[in-house]
């Protein structure tokens, strides 16, 4: 099985795909989120796995507008405990790093740390959390380090330098897991939708209202532009429901004038 992912083996990334799928996966390592869904498309991978949202940094914007584009069904989702840490060569200590490479996810959600305990040090931006510290293995920066999880030291046999740097220990990131094909659903109960009202007053206030009265529970409700439209909005919604009920909603949105798109109907993860 095939698995797109944005990063390099011993990423967060890598993580939740073994954990998810819990069996031998091929990775199907990738630069950037936009080359997951292309990878999918392409048919080279089965499957993707994609960060949508962290307690610390929210929501990850550009990954919704993907969604919307490809419209790749939402199978699963799982949500990881991060715990990030310095990485770099043994014996370092922090008055010898000049340089911090991470994802600026990571990066964001250490701010605070690295203000107090690396000023002096520049920090600069990589395109993924084990990249950075394969990168300063590979080109032996000893006056560098890398911000990353425990995964990533172990896969490029690096030191632990401080553990759980992040600067707010409830930090969790929400994925999605995306395949080519939508599965049984019979037995979900989430459902992630994309929702266009009509452009009048009142139109999401109604909307929401077909939430209201089948008693659904909206976990999330995210606003994004819509392309070819001055200042119009469209929206991504999380709600929790069996199916019977979703189709029910998904009629009452459409009567109520509503362009309404199933992306996907699966269950939870547990925390």
């Amino acid at each position: 099985m095939r698995i797109a992912i944005q990063g390099q083996a011993g990423s967060f990334h890598h993580q939740v795909a073994k954990r998810f799928f819990s069996q031998d996966i091929e990775l199907v390592c990738c630069e950037t989120f936009q080359d997951v869904f292309t990878a999918m498309k392409y048919q080279s991978a089965d499957h993707g796995v994609v960060a949508i949202e962290n307690t610390l940094y929210g929501t990850i914007s550009d990954n919704y507008d993907l969604l919307f584009r490809y419209q790749f069904p939402i199978i699963g989702e799982a949500i990881e405990h991060i715990r990030q840490n310095l990485i770099g060569f043994d014996g370092t200590v922090l008055s010898d790093i000049h340089n911090v490479y991470s994802h600026p996810v990571a990066l964001s959600q250490c701010r605070l740390w690295l203000e107090t305990h690396l000023p002096h040090a520049e920090i600069i931006e990589h395109h993924d959390t084990a990249g950075a510290v394969a990168d300063i293995k590979s080109k032996h920066r000893t006056k560098s380090a890398a911000i990353a999880g425990i995964q990533a030291a172990s896969q490029y046999d690096l030191a632990i330098l401080y553990k759980n740097i992040e600067d707010e220990p409830t930090n969790l990131t929400r994925f999605l897991i995306l395949g080519t094909e939508p599965v049984d659903a019979r037995s979900a109960n989430k459902a992630s939708l994309r929702l266009i009202t009509s452009h009048s007053p009142g139109a999401l206030y109604n909307a929401l209202g077909v939430f209201a009265r089948y008693h659904t529970n909206l976990t999330k409700l995210e606003s994004r532009p819509l392309r070819g439209e001055r200042f119009r909005y469209q929206f991504y919604v999380d709600i929790l429901c069996d199916p019977a009920t979703l189709s029910r909603i998904m009629v009452d949105l459409q009567a109520a004038g509503c362009t309404v798109t199933l992306l996907g109907h699966y269950n939870p993860a547990r925390i």
